[in-house]
Protein backbone atom coordinates (compact mmCIF):
# COMPACT_ATOMS: atom_id res chain seq x y z
CA UNK A 1 0.00 0.00 0.00
CA UNK A 2 1.27 3.44 -0.90
CA UNK A 3 2.01 6.04 1.77
CA UNK A 4 -0.06 9.23 1.29
CA UNK A 5 2.30 11.53 3.18
CA UNK A 6 2.44 14.96 1.51
CA UNK A 7 5.38 15.59 -0.75
CA UNK A 8 7.08 18.91 -1.31
CA UNK A 9 5.81 19.04 -4.88
CA UNK A 10 2.28 18.20 -3.78
CA UNK A 11 2.39 20.91 -1.13
CA UNK A 12 3.58 23.52 -3.64
CA UNK A 13 0.84 22.50 -6.08
CA UNK A 14 -1.81 22.71 -3.35
CA UNK A 15 -0.52 26.12 -2.27
CA UNK A 16 -0.67 27.40 -5.86
CA UNK A 17 -4.21 26.13 -6.29
CA UNK A 18 -5.29 27.81 -3.06
CA UNK A 19 -3.66 31.13 -3.93
CA UNK A 20 -4.81 31.27 -7.56
CA UNK A 21 -8.27 32.74 -6.84
CA UNK A 22 -6.76 35.45 -4.64
CA UNK A 23 -4.18 36.37 -7.27
CA UNK A 24 -6.75 36.38 -10.04
CA UNK A 25 -9.11 38.50 -7.95
CA UNK A 26 -6.37 41.01 -7.21
CA UNK A 27 -5.56 41.39 -10.91
CA UNK A 28 -9.24 41.66 -11.77
CA UNK A 29 -9.71 44.32 -9.11
CA UNK A 30 -6.73 46.24 -10.46
CA UNK A 31 -8.09 45.99 -14.01
CA UNK A 32 -11.55 47.15 -12.98
CA UNK A 33 -10.06 50.11 -11.10
CA UNK A 34 -7.96 51.00 -14.14
CA UNK A 35 -10.95 50.84 -16.47
CA UNK A 36 -12.74 53.33 -14.25
CA UNK A 37 -9.71 55.54 -13.49
CA UNK A 38 -8.59 55.76 -17.12
CA UNK A 39 -12.09 56.73 -18.30
CA UNK A 40 -12.51 53.70 -20.56
CA UNK A 41 -16.22 53.54 -19.79
CA UNK A 42 -16.66 57.02 -21.21
CA UNK A 43 -16.59 55.37 -24.65
CA UNK A 44 -16.81 51.60 -23.97
CA UNK A 45 -19.46 49.66 -22.13
CA UNK A 46 -18.70 46.85 -19.73
CA UNK A 47 -21.34 44.66 -18.11
CA UNK A 48 -24.15 46.99 -19.06
CA UNK A 49 -22.67 50.35 -18.07
CA UNK A 50 -20.59 52.86 -19.94
CA UNK A 51 -20.59 54.55 -23.31
CA UNK A 52 -21.25 53.34 -26.80
CA UNK A 53 -18.82 55.41 -28.84
CA UNK A 54 -16.33 52.53 -28.89
CA UNK A 55 -16.91 48.79 -29.00
CA UNK A 56 -18.22 47.03 -25.89
CA UNK A 57 -15.53 45.43 -23.74
CA UNK A 58 -17.80 42.46 -23.09
CA UNK A 59 -16.62 39.68 -25.38
CA UNK A 60 -13.40 41.46 -26.40
CA UNK A 61 -11.50 38.26 -25.54
CA UNK A 62 -13.48 36.46 -28.26
CA UNK A 63 -12.69 39.13 -30.85
CA UNK A 64 -9.02 39.80 -30.08
CA UNK A 65 -6.07 37.84 -28.73
CA UNK A 66 -4.19 39.07 -25.67
CA UNK A 67 -1.41 40.38 -27.95
CA UNK A 68 -3.93 42.28 -30.08
CA UNK A 69 -5.54 43.78 -26.97
CA UNK A 70 -2.14 44.92 -25.70
CA UNK A 71 -1.27 46.48 -29.06
CA UNK A 72 -4.64 48.21 -29.14
CA UNK A 73 -4.06 49.65 -25.67
CA UNK A 74 -0.57 50.86 -26.53
CA UNK A 75 -1.27 52.19 -30.03
CA UNK A 76 -5.00 52.47 -30.86
CA UNK A 77 -4.37 54.36 -34.11
CA UNK A 78 -2.49 51.39 -35.60
CA UNK A 79 -5.78 49.56 -36.24
CA UNK A 80 -7.94 52.64 -36.69
CA UNK A 81 -6.23 55.91 -37.68
CA UNK A 82 -9.40 57.83 -36.72
CA UNK A 83 -9.43 56.42 -33.18
CA UNK A 84 -9.73 58.95 -30.36
CA UNK A 85 -8.69 56.40 -27.77
CA UNK A 86 -5.62 57.57 -25.85
CA UNK A 87 -2.50 55.43 -25.70
CA UNK A 88 -2.04 53.55 -22.44
CA UNK A 89 1.76 53.74 -22.61
CA UNK A 90 1.85 55.46 -19.20
CA UNK A 91 0.67 52.31 -17.40
CA UNK A 92 3.20 50.22 -15.50
CA UNK A 93 3.97 46.78 -16.91
CA UNK A 94 2.02 45.20 -14.03
CA UNK A 95 -1.05 47.36 -14.62
CA UNK A 96 -0.92 46.79 -18.37
CA UNK A 97 -0.72 43.03 -17.82
CA UNK A 98 -3.64 43.10 -15.37
CA UNK A 99 -5.72 45.03 -17.90
CA UNK A 100 -4.78 42.77 -20.83
CA UNK A 101 -5.42 39.61 -18.77
CA UNK A 102 -8.80 40.90 -17.63
CA UNK A 103 -9.92 42.04 -21.07
CA UNK A 104 -8.75 38.87 -22.77
CA UNK A 105 -10.79 36.84 -20.26
CA UNK A 106 -13.99 38.66 -21.31
CA UNK A 107 -15.37 35.93 -23.56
Amino acid sequence: MRDFAPTKRGFVLLLCLLLLPALTGADEGTARRLINAQGCKGCHSLEGSGGNRGPALDGVGRRLTADQIERQLLNPKARNPDSIMPRMTHLSAENLKALVDFLSSRK
